[in-house]
């Protein structure tokens, strides 16, 4: 399943990522490397997205069924 991050969650992400740019320029860490880090820290953020969206929806169902159970 392939989803799409809502604007709000692109905000938070580029927000996520900017602070982490903005440490690492701090520090002196190479243009080069602040570019790889950005891409996993991108990477990382929308798998982690996908897999909560996920998992929200197996306890979405899961509740589903125990009320259907309990009826």
């Amino acid at each position: 399943m392939v989803l799409t991050l809502t604007s709000k969650n692109v905000q938070k992400e580029k927000l996520a990522v900017d602070r982490c740019m903005k440490h690492l320029e701090v520090v002196n860490v190479e243009p080069k490397v602040r570019q790889l880090i950005s891409m996993y820290l991108t990477s990382i953020y929308r798998e982690a997205y996908e897999e909560g969206y996920q998992d929200g929806e197996k306890n979405v169902q899961m509740q589903s069924e125990e009320t259907m159970v309990f009826k």
